[in-house]
């Protein structure tokens, strides 16, 4: 507490206060609920009439400010002041919520000087009856009102919508009669969360760490406004991974500690934000998982414990990244959490420690393998696209590798070739650019491409770059295109043969290697 000098616009508004309570003592005493027993407050309300009898006696309220109760001598030493408003140095008291600044005029406690000095305010009226908590008494204070239940715990209604509705964080009914969730954890979603129990209200609120924020007190924003006798019971914290165990009662999820106290303490004591009382808890936990000697798959809230098997199967992976995980995750050791159940996920978190490996898996050749590697970490972007594109060129690579290869080829055969290799490692669009890109201006390859076009059920679209003659010629030979394009490896150099010899073409070229050979 420290002192502060007073200024005449203080010692006015304390006059105004004073005032209304020369008037009545009724702003001096809570509303009782039906469960508040009164004899007290009778006896409290009897004292403070008194004090308001003698009003306008200043020897009376000199006496009446030294004994009895302190809410009995803060009102008596305010109504004196009233006679002669001349302050004295003002204090400043600190609490969790603020500073108060307060004017010692009498020998009540600072609670009660404040209560009476700020009795319009329901807030710091419930500093007064303070000491009455701590004996048995429930008080709560809303903007308007200050309530007393006695010795029910229960918060009126009022109450308890008015502390929900200030609450840093929009809540909606979540799963379980009592819950108030954030919005992730509302719908369903396996995140981990931090709970405040208010057990006399029947109610647990809970907020996940997409949530929670940095300069936000979730414990706080309850319990503010309340005068208890046992806050800490009354309002309970826990933090939770919110995982669920596929595996056995061995899951070393199930034998996660509890919010450890020197945490808990902390965070009553409002040192920690929701956010980093979150982040504590889940260093500490994630900190036991990664002791564990076996690997603990964990994916989107779910545990799978050491089965890599049903890990990988709920990831639906693609056949490249099956490939990929098979490889890596026999190195994985303790904890590998992926918040999104997708291989995808999983390959983004395993690559920064094995990429070479992940790519490897895919593509045989070391050397490209080693270009792809460094092509990702260049313009680093999903792995999964990595390794679909990666898998797609070694399928490529295969499936040309298959084909007979040739030297010498003429100008009509080099033609064919390269169109339909374009078809069998990129598909028809491929096939179709290829032909119009490489077409020229004159010579058989024209009456060929119109085949080969009429055999992609392309022709249409390109009907008008043809002469007359050239659709025929090729007609004619698009029965025999088809085979070039869609036989099996095997047959391919008969195909190729057979149709450039319908084109009139001869001694085309040389068959070096063959894949089947």
């Amino acid at each position: 507490m420290r002192a502060r000098k007073a200024s005449g616009g203080r010692e006015g508004e304390l006059v105004r206060r004073a005032a209304k309570l020369r008037e009545s003592v009724d702003r001096l005493l809570p509303r009782l609920t039906p469960e508040c027993p009164t004899d007290r407050f009778d006896k409290l309300r009897e004292a403070l009439e008194e004090v308001r009898s003698a009003r306008d006696d200043e020897g009376r309220l000199e006496r009446f400010g030294r004994w009895g109760d302190p809410m009995v001598r803060a009102y008596a030493g305010l109504l004196k002041f009233y006679h002669k408003p001349e302050l004295p140095g003002l204090l400043v008291a600190r609490y969790p919520t603020g500073e108060i600044p307060f004017a010692p005029l009498s020998r009540a406690t600072r609670e009660a000087e404040i209560a009476v000095q700020y009795a319009d305010d329901p807030a710091r009226l419930l500093l007064g009856y303070l000491e009455w908590a701590r004996k048995g008494f429930h008080f709560f204070a809303t903007d308007s009102t200050l309530y007393c239940t006695g010795r029910d715990p229960t918060p009126p209604e009022e109450f308890r919508a008015r502390q929900i509705a200030n609450l840093p964080y929009r809540l909606e009914p979540g799963r379980g009669e009592r819950n108030l969730d954030c919005v992730h954890l509302a719908k369903g979603d396996s995140v981990p969360f931090l709970a405040v129990d208010w057990t006399s209200a029947k109610t647990r609120f809970r907020v996940c760490p997409r949530c929670a924020k940095g300069d936000r007190h979730l414990l706080s924003s309850l319990s503010s406004r309340v005068g208890i006798p046992d806050p800490e019971s009354a309002f309970s914290v826990s933090v939770s991974l919110n995982v669920e165990c596929k595996r056995s009662r061995d899951c070393p999820h199930l034998r996660l500690p509890e919010l450890p106290r020197g945490l808990r303490k902390r965070y009553a004591f409002g040192r920690m934000s929701d956010r980093e009382l979150l982040e504590a808890y889940r260093t500490e936990a994630i900190g036991v998982l990664e002791r564990s000697r076996d690997p603990i798959f964990v994916a989107e809230g779910v545990c799978y414990g050491p089965d890599r098997a049903a890990f990988i199967e709920v990831l639906a992976p693609t056949p490249e990244e099956r490939s990929a995980l098979d490889e890596v995750l026999p190195e994985v050791r303790g904890l590998f959490d992926i918040d999104e159940a997708s291989a995808s996920r999983a390959l983004e978190k395993l690559w920064p420690q094995h990429a070479d490996i992940i790519v490897r898996a895919i593509v045989p050749d070391p050397a490209r393998a080693s270009e792809l590697v460094r092509e990702a970490r260049n313009a680093p972007g999903r792995v999964s696209e990595l390794l679909h594109r990666a898998a797609r060129a070694s399928r490529e690579r295969e499936m040309l590798d298959s084909l007979p290869h040739y030297q010498s080829l003429s100008r009509e055969a080099a033609f064919v070739d390269a169109v339909a290799r374009a078809f069998r490692a990129r598909g028809p669009r491929a096939a179709e650019k290829l032909v119009i890109e490489r077409m020229p201006r004159e010579g058989k390859e024209r009456g060929l491409a119109f085949g080969i076009l009429v055999a992609l059920g392309r022709e249409s679209a390109h009907h008008w770059q043809f002469t007359p003659t050239e659709q025929e010629f090729g007609r004619s030979l698009s029965v025999r295109a088809g085979p070039v394009l869609n036989a099996p490896a095997g047959a391919y150099h008969e195909a190729l043969d057979t149709l450039l010899a319908s084109a009139g073409v001869t001694d085309w070229g040389t068959r070096v290697t063959s894949a089947s050979s």
